[in-house]
């Protein structure tokens, strides 16, 4: 029988010496990996069910809630009774009444910004010099989802529709599915696998539109006049686009504003007016617009006109201005001068944001009804807003506020 191993003083010491170094390496890479750097706090259940009934009837006066910083959100993130901030690296899911924090979601990176698409809050984070690092977050409790990265430039936005978003760019863009899989990359590609793949790859983008699984885009191209550019939103190959069409506009500049059914709609200055165009690029109509010029010269902040949608129409902020058009057609309904924004739908009627108020509008005729009053203080910018329940919050530059209904005063 052969005698037993015996563990020498040496053996000891290479295990012990193995063991720290697996434990170094661990700590080390750990150290420097983003999970180190990532705080998860999630909800320990669903939101207020009787919030998601909807507002049935129109406040007859309002009063703030309460308002937290969020820079990152363009306009109010809202479904059910979770509103969304992001600020600080940190995107928060708060109490739509009450603005307490339910779940949250740290990164010691900066936001670029933070949106709804799909059925999550979609969270976009800086990396070096690009928009790097997307996190799908679960509306109800925070919980993580899909995550990808991919090189988008800054400043970026997101733009949803149906289960599929698009991140701007000025000269490189995305369009990813729900589980934020990319399925188009179109424009200057950071590393091309294949350069000829993209037909404008030396052009500017000014502005987009995402709907019905296609993109629309406006090119500013070298040596000629401003172009739209419309194609299918998940050809086969990402980065093979699949052009639909696209046409040389009237115009040295011009604005994509939305799309609808096989119709999209783009504002061009000098003089202001709004042109359709159909699936072959053919103009069908050209509508004067009773707005300044100097709204649509230039490009829409982070290539995104704001628009509110409803099943029957879109709303459309020029910048000083709102234009009513239906959904059908794309023709202009109405106009409303002096707003800050495109507003929103609350039991029918639309609350639009102008100087020192909620204004109360008929969807249809754009005929003032009422006026709920609103101290905004020292702030004279544009106001996004949005509605859930009884509360309605408006984005006021880098800060969200959220407005109940006031028991006593009445202003209709």
């Amino acid at each position: 029988m052969p005698a037993p191993e015996r563990r020498t003083r040496g053996d000891l010491i290479a295990a012990a010496v193995l063991v720290v170094a697996v434990l170094a390496t661990w700590t080390a890479l750990w150290w420097a990996s983003d999970a180190r750097r990532t705080t998860l706090i999630t909800a320990p259940g669903d939101a207020t069910p009787a919030i998601r009934a909807g507002a049935a009837h129109l406040p007859a006066a309002l009063t703030k809630a309460w308002q937290a910083p969020s820079p990152a959100t363009p306009t109010p993130v809202v479904q059910d009774g979770t509103v969304v901030t992001g600020a600080a690296g940190i995107v928060a899911g708060r109490d739509l009444r009450s603005g307490a924090i339910r779940w949250s979601y740290r990164r010691d990176r900066s936001l670029c910004t933070v949106a709804a698409a799909f059925h999550d809050v979609v969270a976009v984070y800086q990396r070096g010099e690009t928009c790097s690092e997307a996190t799908a977050l679960n509306w109800a409790d925070g919980r993580r989802g899909p995550q990808r990265t991919g090189p988008l430039p800054t400043p970026t936005r997101l733009v949803a529709a149906g289960d599929q978003a698009a991140a701007s760019g000025a000269h490189y863009l995305e369009v990813w599915r729900s589980d934020l899989v990319r399925t188009l990359a179109y424009g200057q590609l950071p590393t091309p696998a294949q350069p000829a793949t993209q037909p404008r790859p030396e052009c500017r983008h000014g502005s987009m539109a995402l709907n019905n699984r296609k993109l629309a885009v406006v090119e500013q191209c070298p040596g000629e006049r401003v172009r739209l550019t419309v194609q299918r939103s998940d050809p086969p190959e990402p980065e093979r686009p699949e052009v639909i069409f696209s046409v040389v506009l009237p115009g040295q500049q011009a604005q994509v504003v939305t799309m609808s059914g096989e119709r999209v709609a783009v504002a061009l200055p000098d003089p202001a007016r709004l042109i359709v165009l159909d699936e072959q690029g053919q103009m069908v109509a050209e509508h004067p617009l009773a707005i300044p010029d100097a709204d649509l010269r230039g490009n829409p902040p982070d290539g995104v006109v704001e628009v509110t949608k409803t099943p029957t129409e879109v709303y459309w902020f020029t910048g000083s201005a709102t234009v009513a058009l239906d959904t059908a057609e794309l023709r202009p309904r109405w106009t409303r001068p002096a707003s800050l924004g495109a507003g929103s739908d609350v039991a029918g009627r639309l609350l639009l944001p102008v100087p020192g108020a909620l204004a109360v509008l008929d969807t249809t005729t754009g005929q003032q009804l009422g006026a709920l009053p609103v101290d905004r203080g020292g702030y004279h910018g544009p106001v996004g807003t949005a509605s859930s329940g009884d509360v309605v919050l408006e984005q006021r530059g880098d800060t969200l506020v959220a407005l109940r209904e006031s028991l006593v005063g009445s202003s209709r």
